[in-house]
């Protein structure tokens, strides 16, 4: 059983997402990962978060989801744009597949971590580095265009299958799953769909 799933690195339940990426793997669900830019509005210097506002409420609860989970959380103070982070791992993801799931994880856990600011270049050219891939060749690629596309063809292909926000799981070309639903949610799906495939 196969499944993509949309994401993006800023969102703050993709970080959690993750966690229900594991269990679908656990389950037996190949996942591939696709870039979706959940606020392509963000200037390119990203955005102060307003104390009180509406995302420390969206924090309390990953905060403490995460906490039950065992999961690293620390809130950011900012958010930012993450257009440059989304194209640099779309390019390793194709064209540097090896190194891929290294950056997936410490591009992830620069923002919702390590208080990184994963827009700024140099900080991301850190993170390829870090996960083994040339960080001029990749920044050529991203510079070339090249992740532009990748990430603009992946979001025409989330439209088409109906998604509208990160995280969401598209499963075995029959089930999309929006959010980071409860894992006994996510279990039972998964397990219908399992039980009715042919054997």
């Amino acid at each position: 059983m196969r499944a993509l799933c949309w994401t993006d690195y800023i969102c703050p339940w993709c970080w959690l997402g993750r966690d229900r990426t594991r269990l679908m793997q656990s389950l037996g669900v190949e996942v591939t990962i696709r870039p979706f830019e959940l606020h392509p509005e963000l200037p390119p210097e990203g955005r102060e978060h307003r104390p009180g506002g509406r995302l420390d409420r969206v924090f309390d609860v990953i905060e403490a989801e995460c906490r039950d989970l065992g999961l690293d959380f620390t809130r950011p103070t900012r958010t930012p744009n993450s257009r440059r982070a989304l194209e640099t791992a779309s390019v390793v993801q194709v064209h540097f597949p090896e190194h891929f799931e290294a950056l997936d994880e410490s591009l992830y856990r620069a923002h919702w971590v390590d208080g990184l600011d994963i827009g700024d270049r140099a900080v991301i050219d850190r993170l390829v580095a870090a996960a083994g891939a040339s960080a001029t060749e990749v920044f050529e690629f991203v510079a070339d265009g090249i992740g532009y596309d990748i990430v603009k063809a992946s979001m025409d292909d989330a439209r088409d299958h109906g998604v509208v926000s990160t995280p969401s799981w598209w499963v075995d070309d029959a089930l999309l799953i929006p959010g980071a639903q409860p894992r006994d949610t996510i279990t039972r799906w998964i397990t219908k769909l399992q039980s009715r495939r042919p054997t």
